[in-house]
C-alpha cells in the first residue's frame, strides 16, 4: 500500500495521462506545472524555494546553480515526503541580505499570517534586481488547516509587491476557463469522502468520478474564458529595493 500511495503522490504535481485518469486536482495541478515550465527560465544562480515540501518543480529550472528548499517545521502537512534543505522560524529567513540571486514559492502565500514581513524578508534576502517566480491561489478551499489564512485578488497582490517594491514583469491568471468548475466538484467530492476512508482508500474509490470530471473539463476547455473566475496567479517579479 505505501509504494502505491508515493506512486499517487507523485502523480500529484505533473500532468502525464496516468495523472489525467487518477488525479482529483489534475487540472489545477497541471496548470500550475505548465506556468511554472513557462517562466522558469527567468530563475538562475543561487535560488530559494520558500515553503519547498517535496521541491516538485526543481527539474524545471535549468539556470540554477543551487537550489535551496527552505520550510517551516510546523505546518499544515508532514515532511515525511520533503525536501527539505534548511529550515526557518517563520519570521527571519536563515539568509545574509542580498545573498539570493532569484526565489520561488508555490501556493505558499495563503499559509503565511504576517504577508507583510515575508515579503520584507524575501526583499532582503534578495539581491536587487533579481528575480521570483511566485504561484498564489485564488479559487481554492481551505487546505493544511489550520495554517491557512487568505485568499488573494490580483488587484491585493498588486498592492502587496508595490508595497514591497516588487515590480511585476509578467503576470497570468491560470485555470480561468471551464476546467475550474470539474476540478472543483472533484475536490468536494474528494473531501466528503475523505472523512469517511483514509485517503488512499477514499482516492480509489472516486477514481470513476475523477476519470468523468475530468474527461469533462477536457470537452468543455472549447468554451470562453473568464479571468474573474479562476484558480490562480503567476507572477515574475523583479526587486526594486
Amino acid at each position: 500500500m505505501s509504494d502505491l500511495k508515493n506512486y499517487l503522490l507523485k502523480q500529484l504535481f505533473k500532468p502525464s495521462l496516468i495523472s489525467f485518469c487518477i488525479n482529483p486536482f489534475f487540472w489545477g495541478r497541471s496548470a500550475i506545472y505548465l506556468s511554472v515550465k513557462k517562466y522558469a527560465h527567468h530563475i538562475s544562480g543561487k535560488t530559494i524555494d520558500v515553503g519547498s515540501g517535496s521541491k516538485p518543480y526543481v527539474n524545471l529550472f535549468k539556470n540554477v546553480t543551487e537550489y535551496i528548499g527552505m520550510d517551516i517545521e510546523q505546518s499544515g502537512h508532514k515532511h515525511q515526503s520533503s525536501s527539505i534543505d534548511v529550515f526557518y522560524d517563520g519570521e527571519t529567513f536563515p539568509f545574509k541580505d542580498s545573498e539570493i540571486d532569484s526565489l520561488v514559492f508555490f501556493e505558499v502565500l495563503e499559509h503565511v499570517f504576517n504577508p507583510d514581513q515575508f515579503l520584507s524578508e524575501i526583499g532582503r534576502v534578495v539581491k536587487p534586481g533579481g528575480t521570483m517566480v511566485v504561484t498564489i491561489p485564488f479559487i481554492w478551499g481551505e487546505h493544511e488547516q489550520p495554517y491557512d489564512f487568505a485568499r488573494y485578488s490580483s488587484f491585493g497582490l498588486k498592492h502587496l509587491f508595490d508595497e514591497h517594491k516588487f515590480e511585476i514583469k509578467e503576470h497570468k491568471k491560470y485555470l480561468s476557463d471551464f476546467r475550474l468548475f470539474p476540478l472543483l466538484v472533484n475536490s468536494y467530492i474528494y473531501t466528503m469522502f475523505k472523512k469517511f476512508l483514509p485517503g488512499i482508500l477514499a482516492w480509489l474509490f472516486i477514481l470513476p468520478f475523477i476519470f468523468l470530471n475530468n474527461m469533462a473539463g477536457l470537452f468543455l476547455y472549447i468554451l470562453p474564458k473568464n479571468e474573474e473566475m479562476y484558480f490562480g496567479n503567476i507572477y515574475v517579479l523583479k526587486n526594486n529595493k
